[in-house]
C-alpha cells in the first residue's frame, strides 16, 4: 500500500504553505482548461449534424454515440470528437453486431467530402481503424470508427470514477496538462495515452492506505441484476459489468490528501517507487496486480498497464527507452513540486519526445 510522504506535512503537522498554493493551482488550472458551455454546446451539435448525415445518406440504419475525453466529462474546449457508428438493433434484440469493416470508412471518407468537411483521411492501419475529419463549421476535429463498443464500455468505467471524488477530476486535468506539456503523450511518436495515463491515476487512487477510489469491477460488488456480456470483436464477449458508485460511494473512507499531496505522491510512485519489472496496473483489479497474474503475452513489455476490460490488451504501447524518459520527466517534476517551485514549473512545454 501507499502512504503519503512526510514531505507534504509543515512544522505544526499541517500541510505545508506550497503544497496549498499546488493545490489551489490545480483547481485554477482545471478551471482555465476545462470544457466551457459553448464547448459542449457546439459538440452536441455536432453529434446531431453527423447522425443527421448518416440519417440522409447513409443506407444502413445506425446510430452516433460520442466516447473518450469529452463524453467522460473531461474535454476542453480543444478536445478532439471521438464518435462509434453503431449499427441500430431490433429492440430486445440479444444478438451480437459484429463491427463494420474499415473498408466502409472509405465510403464515408466520400460521404464527409461531400458535405465539405476538411482534412478527411482514413487510417486503416491503427489497431481500431478511425476516419478523421475537421469540421468546416466549428473546426473541431473528429474521429470516428465503426461497430467498435469498447470504448464506449471505457468512457462509461471512468466516468463513474470521476463521479466517485471531485479530486480526481482536478487531478487527471492537470495529470493531462503535464504530460502534454512535456511532451510524453505522444503515442504515435511512442509514448502513452491520454487513456493510459488515466487507468494509471485510477490504480494510484485505489491502492492509497487509505484509498480514494474503490474497485468498481469488484464481482462482491456487482449486483446480480446487471448484464455481465458485452460485445466486443467479431465474436468474443467480454464482461463489462461494474457497480454504480453511488451504491458504495458512503462506504469508502474518507481520503483526506489534498490534490498537491495526490500529485506529488503519483509522480515520485511511477517516477521511483512502482516496480516496473514484476508490476503490472489493473483497475480491474483493485490497482496492482503481479505481472505472474497476468498474460503470457506481457512478457517482454517494459510496461504493462491492463485495460480493464480486455485483460490481454496492454495499452501501454511504450519500449523500455521511452519509459527511461516518462519515469526522468515524473522525477524531475517531484523535485520542482518539492524545491516549491510550483504547477508552472512542470507546466513548461517541451518538444514530443520520439522513440
Amino acid at each position: 500500500m501507499i502512504t503519503a510522504s512526510s514531505i507534504t506535512t509543515g512544522a505544526n503537522g499541517g500541510t505545508s504553505p506550497h503544497i496549498q498554493q499546488l493545490t489551489e493551482d490545480m483547481i485554477d488550472l482545471t478551471e482555465t482548461i476545462s470544457i466551457k458551455a459553448e464547448g459542449r454546446l457546439l459538440r452536441e451539435n455536432l453529434v446531431t449534424r453527423v447522425q443527421g448525415i448518416l440519417n440522409t445518406e447513409w443506407p444502413k440504419e445506425a446510430k452516433i454515440e460520442s466516447f473518450g475525453s469529452y463524453a467522460s466529462g473531461l474535454g476542453t474546449d480543444d478536445s478532439d470528437l471521438d464518435l462509434v457508428i453503431l449499427p441500430a438493433l431490433p429492440e430486445q434484440s440479444q444478438e451480437l453486431v459484429a463491427p463494420g469493416r474499415y473498408q466502409d470508412l472509405f465510403i464515408l471518407k466520400t460521404l464527409f467530402l461531400r458535405y465539405s468537411m476538411k482534412d478527411v483521411e482514413v487510417i486503416s492501419g491503427a489497431r481500431v481503424p478511425i476516419l478523421k475529419f475537421t469540421d468546416h463549421k466549428t473546426g473541431i476535429k473528429v474521429d470516428i470508427n465503426y461497430g467498435q463498443y469498447a470504448g464506449l464500455y471505457n468512457t462509461r468505467l471512468i466516468e463513474s470514477y470521476v463521479r466517485i471524488d471531485d479530486r480526481m477530476r482536478n487531478f487527471l486535468y492537470v495529470l493531462k496538462a503535464f504530460v502534454k506539456s512535456r511532451g510524453i503523450n505522444s503515442p504515435a511518436l511512442g509514448s502513452l495515452s491520454s487513456y493510459c495515463y488515466t487507468l494509471m491515476a485510477i490504480s494510484y487512487f485505489q491502492t492509497l492506505l487509505v484509498p480514494v477510489l474503490p474497485c468498481l469491477q469488484d464481482p462482491h460488488l456487482i449486483p446480480h441484476n446487471v448484464p455481465n456480456p458485452g460485445p466486443y470483436g467479431r465474436s468474443t464477449l467480454i464482461n463489462v459489468a461494474f457497480t454504480d458508485p453511488s451504491r458504495i460511494r458512503p462506504c469508502i473512507p474518507q481520503n483526506s490528501m489534498t490534490l498537491g499531496e495526490l500529485l506529488i505522491g503519483f509522480l515520485e510512485y511511477y517516477g521511483s517507487k512502482f516496480d516496473y519489472t514484476k508490476s503490472c496496473v489493473s483497475i480491474r483489479r483493485g490497482g496492482v496486480i503481479s505481472r505472474d497474474r497476468g498474460s503470457r503475452l506481457w512478457t517482454r513489455h517494459a510496461f504493462v498497464v491492463e485495460d480493464p476490460f480486455i485483460p490481454d490488451l496492454n495499452v501501454a504501447g511504450a519500449r523500455q527507452n521511452m519509459m527511461n524518459i516518462v519515469r526522468h520527466e515524473f522525477q524531475a517534476a517531484v523535485r520542482a513540486l518539492r524545491d516549491g517551485r510550483g504547477l508552472n514549473a512542470i507546466l513548461t512545454p517541451k518538444q514530443p519526445y520520439r522513440v
